[in-house]
């Protein structure tokens, strides 16, 4: 059987998401390993327990030795093809390194616009503390948040064989076939889940209107944004619930402070969950919101999540930013980013008219088994592979 190398920046931050996306869709037909550096305490919590997934790790030390352990990551490999998530040195670096040595084919995976999230970290910084930045960067060009290591790969991406992108924006700006941040349909069934059995394990009052949020909270994600529209409803029995929260992160801390002053008893936070259980929050929802900033972080990503509360037949409302309009398009409610008063407003509408919101639920998931289930990006992604098939 044909083995895949998928080759991933960091196997211990949510960059490894899509690697993992990527390798369960094509575990259906081919041999497939993960490759990549550990640079925190472990594999990504949500995806550690799946043991189906064979993983190849070096975890890299401080200082100038990671550019020698690069070099014995690239030993690791042995894949009859290679597919590198994110155009960094530690995945694209390591197969472009592999596909000159081994003349192994090589597929460039881009999901975000990395370089978006530099400009945006970036331009918040002093004078002095740019400057800093770019030196470190420079010095340690292997860190995934470094501007060279992130620019060196956008100007090298055309050396990759072929190239996969997760959006239109991506599309537009580096070419590509789209492979969308799919879901397993068969596994994200609303029908499989009782939700008021899940809402009892999870201390959630029955009578309660509950407004999700699922997925690591960044600046760019509007968290901010959601809490105060929610406290703009103003409906004691409306509780907005975070599921990711990683309460070692400050950001996080600052988040879960506003929603505990804007909500009190009405704000519910969880930490990482492990991917199976995904579903399972997802059920107990009345409403998932994704309500993105528009800036240089947001043009360039579709959040995976979006396609999660799709398969689970939610009522979803989303910022307009990115392909969400077109996404949501006749399945969902869209609002212009930034704007809480709109944002309130669409979460009164769905729950004023549930047997609206039910139906636009339908729809997402009938729009997401047809677009973008495992089954319909394993098309795609086979075709591509089927190009390079010994």
């Amino acid at each position: 059987m044909m083995k895949i190398s998928i080759l991933a920046p960091d196997l211990s931050e949510n960059c490894l998401g899509r690697s993992y996306l990527l390798a369960k869709i094509l575990q259906r037909q081919y041999e497939v390993e993960i490759a990549g550096p550990i640079f925190g305490d472990g594999v990504w919590q949500p995806v550690v327990e799946d043991q189906s997934i064979t993983y190849k790790s070096i975890r890299l030390s401080k200082g100038l030795k990671p550019y020698r352990q690069i070099l014995d990551l690239v030993k690791l490999i042995d894949g009859d093809i290679l597919l590198a998530s994110k155009p960094l040195l530690t995945s694209f670096g390591v197969g472009l390194l592999k596909k000159i040595a081994r003349k192994r084919p090589l597929i460039l995976d881009i999901d975000d616009w990395q370089m978006g999230f530099i400009k945006d970290r970036y331009n918040q910084l002093t004078a002095r503390s740019y400057l800093h930045a770019m030196i470190t960067s420079a010095l340690l060009i292997y860190k995934v948040p470094s501007f060279w290591n992130n620019l060196m790969g956008e100007k090298m991406h055309a050396l990759a064989d072929e190239m996969i992108v997760s959006n239109t924006f991506l599309k537009n700006k580096f070419g590509g076939t789209i492979v969308w941040h799919g879901r397993d349909t068969e596994a994200f069934d609303p029908q499989k889940f009782d939700p008021e059995q899940i809402r009892k394990k999870y201390g959630i009052d029955q009578a309660q209107k509950i407004v999700m949020f699922f997925g690591t909270p960044r600046p760019y994600k509007g968290l901010d944004d959601l809490i105060k529209a929610v406290q703009l409803v103003g409906d004691p029995d409306v509780r907005l619930v975070i599921v990711g929260i990683d309460f070692n992160c400050q950001y996080c801390a600052e988040m879960v402070k506003l929603a505990k002053k804007c909500l009190g008893k009405n704000f519910s936070g969880f930490g990482f969950r492990p991917y199976k259980t995904i579903p399972e929050f997802l059920a107990m929802a009345d409403v998932v919101v994704v309500p993105q900033k528009r800036n240089y972080a947001t043009l360039g990503q579709v959040p995976a999540k979006i396609f999660d509360a799709m398969a689970m037949a939610k009522p979803i409302i989303a910022t307009a930013v990115s392909d969400l309009p077109g996404i949501l398009d006749d399945c969902g409610w869209v609002v212009n980013p930034e704007n809480l008063a709109a944002l309130g407003k669409a979460i009164q509408h769905v729950f004023a008219n549930p047997v609206e919101a039910g139906e636009m639920g339908l729809k997402a998931r009938q729009k997401c088994v047809a677009n973008y289930s495992w089954t319909a990006l394993e098309a795609v992604l086979v075709g591509i592979i089927g190009k390079y098939a010994k």
